[in-house]
């Protein structure tokens, strides 16, 4: 869109009392944002939703590639604390690695989200590194730094 056709669809929208968002309102450059990814990192993913105190926000599970020569991964539960007013952006709260991915030497081939009302719970399907053994685990996230990984099978 040009910037004559962009002017006249901010009067249009400006007549039909719609006003355009304001700049921190709109979307960060989507290019710019993914180029700040560290190439380590495998996935993100969105967890859930907490809450404690006066304090709530989001949760999600990031998957780093470890440099180590096996292939072992790093698995990590990041909180993020709601948007802030002002930027809109949201602020990590709390990081915990789930150390036992890269101790076990587990490959995490699958997962599935299951919300809860304070958190989540993440049943993984992962392969051992070295064994090529199946074992599936299960990941209990809640509030900021409560999260536990066990193994199923």
């Amino acid at each position: 869109m040009g910037r004559l056709a962009a002017a006249s669809m901010g009067w249009v929208l400006l007549a039909a009392g719609v006003a355009p968002l304001p700049a921190r309102a709109q979307s960060p450059d989507p290019v710019r944002a993914l180029s700040s990814l560290a190439p380590e990192i495998m996935f993100v993913r969105a967890t859930g939703t907490w809450t404690t105190g006066e304090r709530e926000g989001t949760s999600r599970i990031v998957l780093l590639r470890s440099g180590s020569p096996d292939g072992a991964q790093r698995l990590f539960v990041q909180w993020l604390n709601r948007p802030d007013a002002a930027s809109g952006r949201p602020a990590i709260a709390a990081t915990e690695e789930i150390p036992e991915v890269f101790d076990w030497r587990v490959g995490i081939e699958d997962y599935r989200v299951e919300p809860e009302a304070n958190g989540a719970r993440v049943v993984i399907d992962g392969r051992i590194i070295g064994t090529g053994r199946s074992r599936r685990y299960v990941l209990a996230i809640g509030p900021p730094g409560e999260v536990s990984f066990s193994a199923l099978r």
